[in-house]
């Protein structure tokens, strides 16, 4: 059965079929641009991944860059304590050590004090600055006595001794001088003649000499 269409209806027809070719040009036209927006939506999600791996990748390196730079601070501030601590612990040896001597040093100025002030005018103990052996090897030796003149005189008296221990032969020269190295030094060895001249005797004794060393020779 044959339907019947309105002049109305057909012309609309009409319209919208001479429209179509329109539609799908520009229908194809959008379809071409979505392709296109996919693609750069694709390739910016691929740059956007690379980047958050480069990000990730730095982040991590940092990370580690700062672990290892945090335990060589670390390790330095430990050596660092440790070198303080030894320096520390020297430091306290040298102290004691130095406060220790500064007391011995104390204690014999303080004993060479009470020597002094105890025996004024008194000779020193004999101190053998010279020694030669006879034919029978006793000793023969020259003793320097030094005695302090007292308060407010200046000098000493230097007292040298020969003594052979063998024989008993002694003979000794004195002579007044300031208490220095130097002054002793020329009265023992050249610039002073007793003594050059006790030296030169004891030598010559010791080339003659037979006695034999007996302990009662020695204090005489």
């Amino acid at each position: 059965m044959f339907r019947i269409i309105s002049t109305s209806r057909l012309a609309d027809l009409d319209a919208h079929a001479s429209a179509l070719p329109l539609v799908r040009t520009k229908c194809d036209s959008l379809e071409k641009d979505l392709e296109t927006e996919k693609r750069r939506s694709q390739a910016l999600a691929r740059d956007l991944e690379q980047a958050r791996e480069q990000y990730d990748q730095q982040l991590a390196e940092t990370a580690r860059s700062y672990e290892e730079r945090l335990a060589a601070a670390d390790r330095s501030a430990r050596l660092n304590d440790r070198l303080v601590e030894q320096a520390n612990g020297r430091a306290h040896k040298v102290e004691r050590l130095a406060d220790e001597k500064v007391r011995e040093l104390r204690d014999e100025i303080e004993q060479l004090k009470a020597k002094l002030a105890a025996s004024p005018g008194q000779a020193q103990d004999g101190t053998i600055v010279f020694r030669y052996k006879n034919l029978v090897h006793a000793p023969i030796d020259l003793t320097l006595h030094v005695k302090d003149l007292g308060p407010g005189y200046p000098q000493v008296e230097l007292k040298l001794v020969l003594l052979c221990a063998g024989c008993g032969y002694t003979q000794h020269k004195t002579r007044e001088s300031a208490d220095t190295s130097e002054a002793r030094a020329r009265f023992l060895t050249g610039d002073y003649e007793p003594g050059t001249v006790l030296k030169r005797w004891a030598q010559t004794h010791a080339e003659q000499c037979r006695a034999a060393d007996l302990p009662l020779q020695r204090t005489a």
